[in-house]
């Protein structure tokens, strides 16, 4: 069925709430994408005579796309255990839609850093990885939208 007469706005809410979920664990594995494509490429690519995976700013890049892949991996698997527990999960599916989505966006962008110009043509994922990353920030509620709701968890005071 389709819910008891009056409830379509909470039915139409808890269904908004799912889609954050998969719209989160997405951006989860367009990060963990990033990572693979990025740590992939450095391994392979050579500058000054040495793989681009030995200097310096490539580690730095890679170590936040892995940090950023980490905890919004981290924060779906706790809405995922909330929902199997049958508990409420409303401020944390938008905690982990927020942190997920922007991550997912630094992730690629810091992708595409790593591998220069070639981060640009359709030959690597990366281009595309940040595409869908920044549009997933919109998906479902977008990141201001998610600041208000748990701004409002957090206070009992809605700013909408």
């Amino acid at each position: 069925g389709l819910g008891d007469e009056g409830g379509g706005f909470r039915l139409a809410l808890g269904t908004l709430a799912k889609g954050r979920m998969s719209v989160a664990a997405g951006c989860v594995g367009i990060a963990q994408g990033c990572l693979d494509a990025a740590v992939s490429y450095a391994g392979q690519r050579t500058q000054f005579g040495k793989p681009i995976a030995g200097h310096q700013l490539v580690q730095q890049l890679l170590a936040a796309i892995a940090v950023d892949t980490a905890a919004a991996r981290l924060l779906v698997w706790q809405v995922a255990d909330l929902i199997d527990r049958g508990q409420p999960f409303d401020t944390e599916v938008s905690v982990a839609k927020l942190f997920a989505s922007e991550a997912a966006v630094r992730a690629a962008d810091n992708a595409v850093q790593v591998f220069g110009g070639y981060g640009y043509i359709d030959e690597y994922p990366v281009g595309k990885y940040l595409r869908d990353a920044r549009v997933a920030t919109l998906y479902e509620g977008t990141s201001q939208i998610q600041q208000l709701l748990i701004g409002r968890a957090l206070t009992g005071v809605t700013a909408f």
